[in-house]
Parts: C-alpha cells; sequence; structure tokens
C-alpha cells in the first residue's frame, strides 16, 4: 500500500466504525498502524450478527464451523480462484472490487 503516511490516509478514507485487518505477504508497513483497525490477525474468528465469519487472506477448503453456515472471506488470489458459490467462501480483496472494501450487505446478498 506504500509509505505509512498512505496507508494511513486510505484507512482514513474507510467509513467503517469497525476495520479487521487479516494481514497478508504484502503488510510490512501497514503492520505499524495496527491500533488504527479493531483487530489485526493473520485469522480471525467474528460475528456481525449472528452470521459467523472466519476472516483469513489466504482461501481454505475448511474452516472452524464451516459445515454450519460460517462464511469465510479471503484475498491474495486477486479474482483468480474460480467461484464455488456452495462453499460459503468468498474472494474480498479489493483487487476484485474496484479496488473497494466490501460492504457486508454486499457479502451478504452474495452468500444467499
Amino acid at each position: 500500500m506504500g509509505s505509512v503516511e498512505k496507508v494511513a490516509a486510505y484507512r482514513k478514507r474507510i467509513n467503517c466504525k469497525k476495520v479487521h485487518f487479516v494481514e497478508g505477504n504484502h503488510d510490512n508497513v501497514t503492520r505499524k498502524l495496527q491500533s488504527t483497525f479493531a483487530s489485526w490477525s493473520s485469522m480471525s474468528e467474528i460475528h456481525v450478527g449472528k452470521q459467523g465469519v472466519v476472516l483469513c487472506h489466504y482461501a481454505m477448503r475448511v474452516w472452524l464451523y464451516h459445515g454450519c453456515g460460517t462464511w469465510q472471506l479471503y484475498g491474495h488470489s486477486h479474482g483468480n480462484l474460480p467461484d464455488e458459490l456452495l462453499t460459503l467462501s468468498m474472494d474480498v480483496g479489493v483487487d476484485s472490487h474496484d479496488f473497494r472494501p466490501w460492504h457486508f450487505e454486499e457479502v451478504q446478498a452474495i452468500m444467499k
């Protein structure tokens, strides 16, 4: 993402109260700004309302509670993995979404 200043400016443009940062293989600079995110991890298990979500930079074939409706959201693949609609996993990298973050309602509509 560039320098610390560029990363900080980009973060300020995101109008969300909670931004969970899941680090990937190019986040050395961004790591310096961990405190500006709601959480920072290599993998995270969160809930948005009643929806369980596993966040990981890398796509997984199985994850905790995958058989119970929990989603797995990932990046890294730059939109190059084939969509498998029945897996409840989705590439939410910005480079596959007009270089903008996904809103939960957008993901929810696709996951239906």
